[in-house]
This record gives structure tokens, C-alpha cells and sequence, in this order.
């Protein structure tokens, strides 16, 4: 029982986990704030365009986790191999927006407006997560 707790506890303390929970929980507060919007949006229109702010916040945060993620993966690193993840994780993000982008106006025709809406309250709930989320130790 001492060796799981152990365990348990090293991997709680480990700077690659750590960091990917960080993630989480700006992911996390990235979907809250396009929720919110959603909720704006399904008030004053339809479903419809809720979906795609929902959908243009997922982007966001799905983009925020796959840029943190690959920043933390080498753990304590040297300078030059936290940089080049930090790239590396960067160029993924943005080829993932792009991507997600083309695929949500063009071909699966959400709504423009509602999408771009939830791509900037993804943001906000990033800016919003900066102030209120620390780290765990």
C-alpha cells in the first residue's frame, strides 16, 4: 500500500504530469468561457448557432492542450529541448486551428459568427484562467 501511495505521489510531482494537468485546467477554463457564450448565444438565436460557438471554443482549448502538452513532455530538460518543444508545439497548435477552421466553415458550414464568437470567449476563458489558475503542488 506504501509503494502505490508512493508511486501516486512521484507521479503527482512529476514536471511532465504537472504540467499536462496545468493544461487541463486552462483547456478547461477555455470550454467554460465558451459555454457561457454558448448559453448567450442559444438565449438570444437558436441551438444551431450555440453548437458552433461551443464548437469554435473546442477548437481553442483542444489547440491549448495539444500546445501544452507537447511543451511539457521533456519534463526538466535542458534550455534547447524545452524550446524546440515549445515550437514543435506551437506549429501543431496552429495547424490544428487551421485545420479545424477549414473544417467548421467550410465543411461542415457552422455559422461564422457564432464559431468566431466561441474561438474568442475560448480566449477570454485562457486570460480569465491565467489570473485565477495556479499550479498544483
Amino acid at each position: 500500500m506504501v509503494r502505490g501511495r508512493t508511486s501516486t505521489m512521484r507521479a503527482r510531482h512529476d514536471p511532465e504530469s504537472r504540467g499536462k494537468r496545468l493544461a487541463l485546467r486552462f483547456a478547461a477554463a477555455q470550454l467554460g468561457g465558451a459555454l457561457l457564450a454558448a448559453i448567450i448565444v442559444a438565449v438570444i438565436t437558436d441551438g444551431s448557432n450555440a453548437m458552433a460557438t461551443v464548437a469554435g471554443g473546442a477548437v481553442v482549448a483542444v489547440g491549448n492542450l495539444v500546445f501544452g502538452w507537447r511543451l511539457f513532455a521533456p519534463g526538466v530538460a535542458p534550455a534547447e529541448r524545452i524550446a524546440k518543444a515549445m515550437w514543435v508545439g506551437e506549429g501543431l497548435k496552429w495547424l490544428w486551428v487551421v485545420v479545424a477552421v477549414w473544417l467548421a466553415l467550410d465543411v461542415s458550414n457552422l455559422a461564422p459568427l457564432p464559431f468566431l464568437l466561441g474561438m474568442l470567449a475560448g480566449q477570454v476563458g485562457f486570460w480569465v484562467g491565467v489570473a485565477f489558475i495556479k499550479e498544483d503542488k
